[in-house]
């Protein structure tokens, strides 16, 4: 009996989905450990919300940047000059030696009246970006939490095929007993002793597969949680079939809804479109007043002067650079929809097919059932039939192999079922929520 390909397919995915980030902090986790625990530990630690959390408080600080062009500009300026040397005041007087001081203090202020649009579309585009960062973050929150309810039910997935294989050498070393005392009282050939050992044997072999796998799931979990430990833990949480009745339209109409990664590209489109129009604006005058106040003299006390102004500026030739910043900015705008059209696609065909993957595993949890009751009952025959001498123990290792595998068909169809569920929930907005 081999380790099921489905299990290390599974156990693959999830290699590919956590571990390329950086290493964990080191944490401890003790005792028991509940599924809710699990993703409050991730939600805490994992790196990648750290930086998600960067990439928002980036974006605010750009919005505030864009924003601060609604604000007078303040700046004071002051000086100190010493001089000292020969000075020709002019051709009729000989050079005189000068030495003196000046001084010089100013407040200035500009604020910017009206540029047609130029501001209220950086910061449009401003508030767009912060609102795809925000949606980021969640798309990162959210990929933690699937990545540890992953994690966590391969976790428990490897611990009952351990527990298969752990009943498969039982009952092999059962029936290598019973074939050595047949053997004993002349009821069955030596053949029958060899081939329960060989059983027993391949047995012990999958057994330390399955353990391997087990703890390849746990490194998984705790990676999955951003913390590592030497400390040994259960999970307290079980493989369970949740009932999910939403047709496919309402699953697809509340993906587009609400899917993070959608709404953070819809956001970057509109701040695309926002700085099209900022671009172009460009063109445009800018109206601005300013004024400023001065002290200087040479010696104390400064005498003070003033002074105010409205400004007029309109670009009358740049060099083609506005057009050409217009022209950037469209081409911008026209990349960000086809990559929200491609996203879009791409996102319902995932939505599609883990929905069509939840419900073949649904009916793949019906089947597996009947399986394992078929098979309880053949190994449950054939046992008796070798007992009365009727059988043989090929027929009694058919029968436990077939057990084996239809439990780990069942385990496997449960994992499925949940890990297509966990999927739909992500696309849909709702996982974690």
């Amino acid at each position: 009996m081999m380790i099921p390909r489905i299990l290390r397919s599974s156990v693959a995915g999830i290699v590919v989905i956590i571990l390329y980030l950086p290493a964990p902090a080191q944490e401890t986790v003790k005792g028991t450990l509940s599924l809710r625990q699990a993703v409050t530990v991730a939600l805490e630690h994992h790196p990648s919300l750290r930086a998600a959390d960067a990439g928002v408080r980036s974006a605010s600080g750009g919005l505030t940047q864009a924003s601060s062009a609604y604000w007078p500009s303040v700046i004071g300026s002051g000086g100190w000059t010493h001089n000292e040397g020969w000075f020709v005041f002019n051709p009729s007087f000989p050079p005189r030696n000068q030495i003196y001081s000046s001084y010089t203090a100013g407040l200035a202020v500009s604020q910017t009246i009206f540029d047609f649009g130029k501001t209220i579309g950086r910061v449009s585009a401003g508030s767009d970006l912060l609102n795809a960062a925000e949606s980021d973050f969640e798309s990162a929150r959210t990929a933690v939490i699937m990545n540890v309810e992953l994690a966590y039910f391969a976790y428990i997935q490897a611990q009952q095929i351990v527990g298969v294989n752990e009943e498969a050498v039982q009952r092999t070393q059962q029936h290598l007993t019973q074939a050595k005392a047949f053997y004993g009282v002349g009821m069955r050939p030596q053949i029958d002793v060899t081939r329960a050992e060989v059983d027993h044997a391949n047995a012990d072999v999958n057994l330390i597969r399955a353990r391997n796998q087990l703890r390849i799931a746990k490194l998984l979990l705790e990676n999955a949680m951003g913390v590592h430990t030497t400390e040994q833990y259960r999970l307290t949480d079980s493989l369970e079939v949740r009932e999910f009745t939403m047709t496919i339209d309402s699953v697809k109409s509340r993906t587009l809804e609400q899917r993070p990664e959608l709404a953070a590209t819809r956001a970057r489109l509109g701040a695309a479109r926002s700085l099209v129009i900022a671009a172009w604006t460009q063109h445009l005058p800018t109206i601005s007043a300013t004024g400023a106040y001065n002290w200087t003299n040479f010696d104390f006390p400064l005498y003070n002067r003033w002074n105010v102004g409205l400004t007029i500026s309109l670009p009358l030739f740049m060099g083609f650079s506005l057009a050409a910043q217009v022209d950037q900015a469209r081409a911008n705008a026209d990349a960000v929809q086809a990559n929200f059209d491609a996203l879009t696609e791409a996102v319902i065909l995932e939505t599609e097919q883990e929905y069509l993957g939840l419900k073949e595993a649904e009916e793949r949890i019906s089947a597996s059932v009947k399986l394992v009751e078929q098979s309880e009952q053949t190994l449950n025959l054939a046992e008796k039939q070798y007992a009365a001498g009727v059988g043989t123990v090929l027929d009694v290792t058919d029968a436990q192999v077939l057990l084996s595998n239809a439990r780990i068909t069942k385990i496997q169809a449960i994992f499925d079922y949940n890990s297509s569920l966990i999927h739909l929930q992500r696309s849909m907005g709702t996982l974690g929520s």
